[in-house]
């Protein structure tokens, strides 16, 4: 509980808002990294990926576009609401990024533009982009990619970590990755809302930093290496915007994460996040490092965090003058 001063009060609350906030904007770049990790990663480990079968990179891009697109028409939508009605009444107080200024401003821009790219890569792709005739190729996509991968588990599993120790720059002996039905791990959040509760049951994959020997790892479990892929890099993204919270008392990081890292809230952060991603790759310094970059941003203040995110979605080469300037 907050002091009895009000004084103190006031400053308490505007300082759990704006930590929630920041810790919201994080989630925003770690759910945009992993989206971004479970369209394209796998082309970076496709030599390995094709001698262990033939064709089967051409079968990821289909099938993680497909994945993809779930998130804008498929269940979700049925669960949470359509993301029109969300991102449309972020100006209401009731809305839960009300108070933060990039989503309730420029949440529905960021989706309508992550929308608009993979419909048009899935046309590319050979995915049928109309509702209802996309789900019932979806799911004949995912029957035929557990068939594939019944017998190369281990191996696609190692590949996971390989594709994503060359992204992040991290020894691959800190990252584990496991293609399973199985995927609860570590201590996860318990949902507060009966939305939270469905998307608990309804998840095919987790990804997250766990402490294991005085040393963190970062593990991530799912169904087929595409989901796995995402998991991990989020998992990854996370251990690098940890830099961020570890100077929060336990109190007020138990605080913020329960506030903001709520299970129904990754539905919107992934529609989002894919557009808001993309632009700060692009808005990124040439020769900058991409995890040296991401942590330095988590470490920032929210205010000034939120200026740069700001400029990264309005105003590339004004984001890439204030990237550079602390890169």
């Amino acid at each position: 509980m907050f002091n009895a001063d009000p004084a103190e009060n006031e400053f308490s609350h505007d300082e759990l808002r704006q930590q929630t906030n920041k810790r919201l904007t994080l989630n925003l770049l770690i759910q945009g990294a992993a989206m971004h990790s479970f369209l394209t990663s796998h082309h970076l480990v496709k030599g390995e990926l094709e001698s262990l079968k033939r064709g089967i990179t051409r079968r990821y891009d289909t099938l993680s576009v497909s994945f993809a697109l779930i998130y804008f028409w498929g269940d979700p939508a049925i669960v949470f609401g359509l993301p029109t009605w969300f991102w449309n009444r972020t100006h209401k107080p009731k809305h839960p990024f009300y108070h933060h200024r990039l989503l309730a401003t420029r949440g529905k821009l960021l989706w309508k533009e992550s929308k608009r790219y993979l419909v048009a890569r899935g046309w590319k792709k050979w995915v049928i982009a109309i509702p209802g005739l996309h789900y019932a190729q979806q799911v004949w996509l995912f029957l035929m990619m557990l068939w594939s991968e019944r017998k190369l588990k281990p191996e696609l599993a190692r590949l996971c970590e390989r594709a994503n120790s060359e992204m992040w720059g991290i020894p691959e002996d800190r990252l584990e990755a496991h293609l399973t039905t199985d995927v609860a791990f570590g201590n996860l959040h318990t949902p507060r809302t009966v939305m939270g509760k469905a998307a608990r049951a309804a998840a095919i994959g987790y990804g997250g930093v766990v402490r294991r020997r005085d040393q963190f790892q970062v593990v991530a479990k799912s169904w087929t290496l595409p989901l796995v892929m995402h998991e991990l890099t989020k998992g990854i993204a996370e251990l690098v915007c940890l830099h961020g919270l570890n100077e929060l008392d336990d109190d007020m990081y138990r605080k913020v994460t329960e506030e903001a890292d709520q299970l129904e809230y990754e539905t919107w952060m992934l529609q989002a996040g894919s557009e808001m991603w993309r632009r700060f790759l692009a808005a990124m310094p040439d020769q900058q490092d991409l995890p040296t970059t991401l942590m330095n941003l988590a470490r920032l203040e929210p205010r000034p965090l939120e200026s740069i995110m700001l400029a990264v979605v309005d105003d590339t080469k004004r984001a890439q003058a204030m990237l550079r300037e602390f890169g």
